[in-house]
């Protein structure tokens, strides 16, 4: 009957329909988002990270929210499509059945092949600093054991270290992390190893220095700190602020600032530091980027993109605020967008 010639017609008019649907649906729905893509009633979320594989964002973050008695640090990580529509969490842990008051701070990275996730212990234990860790992961749902990350050179009883972030480059990992000594102003810090497993060495005396355009520090504490190499060059994304965390004008000063690793330096001296303009919103008045993490997605849209907290307060969740997270692309990483625009 002519009606079943038709059929595979059909079928074939539906497919390629289908490709073609397939094919035009953006990477992200940029014009149809609005900030915060990521809030809880009831947390309060920064030190955002994300990763993509196979068409799935995955998106890790600290989660700061009252339990056994008081606010504690959580490291969790969700899934999306779409940032419109997420997974319950993958993970959440706060390291308690190994002593510790909270867990903080993720960065994940695509290292040799294998998703490494670092953090670090959270809360201040009297006796216990706080100190640097990772896992392993092949899909970025399955996780190995938590590990002590660098410990040759963090385990002392009067160094607490925060904030680590790990490079693949010269047939080993650069780890980078903040280092805060009594006595001793807090410094970020450089080692290298061929494994993850250690024993890591400072690079040179491991005293980074991240420099401006005048070739001078702007002064500012500098933390949470994130690798990019783009165009054979390597760039540091840290968080800077002020010391008294407060600018002229009252609002928070903990912005995102870019620097670019001289070469021969040894990834000891970053140089043409410049902050990253981030539109401030509704959501973020306070504080407009905090904690940010640099993504280079240009092979899937041509756009960089940011994920950022943004707060209104900053009494709440033991004087965290109420973090919410958004995103922000740029083409240039100069000039910067939000969803919606």
């Amino acid at each position: 009957m002519r009606w079943q010639k038709l059929v595979p017609v059909m079928c074939l008019v539906i497919a390629c329909c289908s490709e073609l649907s397939a094919q035009k649906k953006p990477f992200i729905d940029w014009a149809n988002l609005k900030n915060p893509v990521l809030s809880y009633p009831n947390w309060s979320v920064k030190d955002a990270a994300m990763a993509y594989h196979d068409g799935t964002f995955y998106v890790f973050f600290s989660a700061f929210y009252p339990e056994r008695g008081q606010v504690r640090c959580h490291v969790a990580e969700i899934s999306t499509s779409d940032f419109k529509h997420y997974s319950e969490p993958i993970f959440n842990f706060d390291g308690e059945e190994d002593g510790w008051i909270g867990m903080c701070s993720p960065d994940v990275q695509l290292l040799y092949g294998k998703y490494v996730m670092t953090f670090n212990a959270w809360g201040d234990k009297p006796d216990k600093p706080n100190q640097l860790f990772y896992e392993t992961s092949d899909d970025l749902v399955h996780w190995s054991q938590r590990k002590p990350l660098a410990l040759n050179l963090t385990e002392t009883r009067d160094q607490r270290v925060i904030d680590a972030a790990l490079a693949q480059a010269d047939g080993g990992y650069y780890l980078v992390y903040k280092e805060q000594t009594p006595g001793i102003h807090s410094r970020p810090r450089m080692a290298f190893s061929t494994s993850l497993d250690g024993p890591f060495h400072y690079a040179g005396d491991g005293i980074v220095a991240l420099l401006m355009k005048d070739g001078k520090d702007n002064g500012f504490f500098h933390e949470n700190y994130e690798f990019l190499h783009v165009n054979s060059q390597w760039y540091m994304l840290t968080t800077d602020y002020l010391h008294n965390r407060l600018s002229v004008d009252k609002y928070d000063v903990q912005a995102p600032y870019l620097y670019t690793l001289e070469r021969g330096s040894h990834w000891l001296k970053w140089t043409q530091g410049y902050t990253l303009d981030i539109p401030r919103e509704k959501f973020n008045m306070e504080s407009i980027d905090n904690a940010a993490a640099l993504y280079d997605w240009r092979k899937y849209d041509g756009h960089y993109y940011l994920i950022y907290a943004g707060r209104d307060e900053g009494q709440t969740y033991a004087g965290r605020g109420w973090n919410q997270i958004g995103l922000a692309r740029s083409k240039d990483l100069v000039h910067w967008s939000i969803p919606g625009e």
